[in-house]
């Protein structure tokens, strides 16, 4: 199949700034691609790193595609090139070849269909308005904390005031991005490992530690981000639960068919996209909730600005750009 290759790019400031133990996003920039087949098909990806180092390496390899390419060429041509460029041409031939349909409607839009990123300035307050503005009798959240931004020893105080104040409607997701040594992990563990509140640890060891990582997980469930985009080969292997990020992952299509086939202990997890790469996030969670294992995904859905690069039309955006 003949192709043409077509690139805009993009930037946008996120409504509020994020940040964990090894960085901060407040400004997010990236390219939305677009394939057209021979037969006026198309298909869209977005480009989307994380990192900001990446962004000069990305941009060097998407102009080396030329504008009219065959599709083996350019599957073979990516392979080499950074997981985000391959993981957005991935995505726009499987949307050229039906392996993707997208719903027009996927309802991530209410407060308690995705998890809610506690500020961790101010992380006891904001749950007690959290509590007061969403939880109406029965409902259920999920909250995610990002920790070891402090001394461990204020965090854990923080901690005895946050499950002194959930009761069993909320979920608490604790994510220390690789911060935290094996001692404090371990005490953490030991502290949490009974609490029916806790969805999960998250990477509270360096990636590289998969021993410490695996001993934990006997405690207590232990989720594995960076670790897996590090390690794609435990994406194979891994017992425990998976934080999946389509954008970065070379080929979400294999995500999208461990989902169809119900996979268990996945969950979808955003990397700040545009409109483009959050087709590929609804339509995932959607499958992940039909799962054996159903969890709300972690979309930030109150950390975007109103843009029409959040739209779900993929052709408005494009033409917008």
């Amino acid at each position: 199949m003949n192709l043409i290759f077509q690139k805009k790019s993009y930037s946008f400031k996120l409504s509020a700034k994020v940040e964990n133990s090894k960085t901060n996003y407040h400004t997010k920039s990236g390219w939305i691609i677009k394939l057209i087949s021979n037969d006026k098909k198309i298909g869209f990806g977005e480009v989307s790193p994380l990192q900001k180092k990446d962004l000069k390496k990305c941009a060097k390899q998407l102009d080396m595609i030329p504008e009219y390419i065959e599709e083996f060429n350019l599957s073979e041509q990516i392979n080499i090139f950074h997981p985000c460029i391959q993981s957005a041409i991935n995505s726009a031939l499987a949307e050229i070849n039906g392996k993707i349909i997208f719903k027009e409607n996927y309802y991530f839009d209410e407060i308690g269909k995705t998890a809610i990123l506690l500020n961790h300035e101010n992380v006891v307050s904001d749950l007690n308005d959290i509590k007061k503005r969403h939880c109406d009798i029965g409902k259920s959240l999920t909250l995610k904390w990002k920790v070891a931004l402090k001394n461990n020893h204020e965090e854990e105080a923080k901690l005895e005031e946050i499950l002194s104040k959930i009761g069993n409607n909320i979920k608490l997701r604790i994510d220390a991005n690789g911060s935290w040594g094996r001692e404090i992990a371990n005490r953490w563990a030991d502290i949490l490992k009974d609490n029916k509140n806790i969805d999960w640890l998250e990477q509270p060891l360096c990636v590289d530690d998969i021993d410490g990582l695996t001993e934990l997980n006997k405690k207590i469930p232990i989720a594995l981000d960076e670790s897996l985009l590090k390690f794609p080969t435990l994406i194979d292997e891994w017992k425990g639960w998976q934080i999946r990020r389509p954008s970065q992952e070379n080929n979400p299509v294999k995500l999208l068919r461990e989902l169809e086939n119900k996979k268990a202990l996945i969950s979808i997890s955003t990397s700040f996209e545009t409109g483009i790469g959050k087709r590929w996030l609804h339509h995932l969670s959607s499958l992940q909730l039909q799962g054996p294992t159903p969890k709300v995904p972690g979309l930030a859905m109150n950390k975007f600005p109103n843009s029409f690069l959040f739209l779900n039309e993929a052709k408005t955006i494009w033409d917008q750009l």
